[in-house]
């Protein structure tokens, strides 16, 4: 990282790194609670526990694929700068590249091997294998896009790491602050929008997916069938 190089190293995996991490979580979930509140009709409760199940534990994936990644790439340097640009792609270009890859994932499935796997479908009423199977799609699509965006950071890796590092520069010196800020505040805003909008098409929407063409190449964001106006912000 050059002249900006870090001589403190924030610590994930120690007793303050594991608490940011818990915090983080508990917010970010915290954000999906609101978001049901706000819909208009409510999901049922099952419904919302799968949903909100099969986004956690894609979130829960892509969050220690970040911290791998921000470790590899760092070596001995300071990994939170490579953590803070996973954040910045994992809620701008991989929002919009899940959505995407789910929806012609789901198509698919469907056609090849003459299984429903539409996102937040799980029948009447719910059941558990339907949600192992979209949990199994999810999961595919949310690490097939964190490798793809991973190879083009390696491509500029040099550039990143320097961008990274001067943007956190005034905090490397106080590791605990920077972790704080990497893992809690910074994500806890981009999280808990993104939480928001994956939420939003990981439940079930009939309008969605009877206007996902034969190419699965849906990109508008239709709303659901339980809350049509869950996208607002308030």
């Amino acid at each position: 990282m050059g002249k900006h190089q870090c001589h403190a190293i924030c610590d994930f995996f120690g007793s303050f790194g594991f608490f940011v991490q818990f915090v983080l979580a508990v917010l970010s979930f915290s954000a999906l609670i609101v978001k049901r509140n706000q819909e208009n009709p409510r999901r049922p409760m099952k419904v919302f526990q799968y949903d909100v199940a099969k986004n956690g534990l894609g979130a829960c994936t892509v969050h220690f694929m970040n911290i791998f990644i921000a470790m590899q790439f760092a070596g001995k340097e300071d990994p939170c700068p490579w953590y803070f640009i996973q954040i910045l792609f994992d809620t701008t270009v991989i929002v919009y590249a899940n959505f995407v890859v789910l929806r012609w994932l789901e198509k698919v499935v469907h056609s090849h091997f003459a299984t429903d796997v539409s996102s937040g479908d799980y029948g009447d009423p719910p059941q558990i294998t339907r949600w192992f199977h979209q949990l199994g799609v999810w999961l595919t699509v949310v690490v097939v896009c964190k490798i793809g965006i991973t190879s083009v950071e390696y491509v500029f890796k040099n550039p990143l790491a320097e961008f990274g590092a001067i943007i956190l520069a005034p905090l490397c010196f106080n590791p605990h602050l920077e972790l704080f800020i990497v893992v809690v505040f910074l994500p806890l805003i981009l999280n808990a929008f993104q939480f928001w909008i994956m939420d939003s098409y990981l439940m079930y929407s009939n309008e969605l997916h009877a206007k996902i063409p034969s190419n699965g190449l849906s990109t508008s964001f239709i709303g659901s069938n339980y809350g049509s106006n869950s996208m607002t912000l308030h």
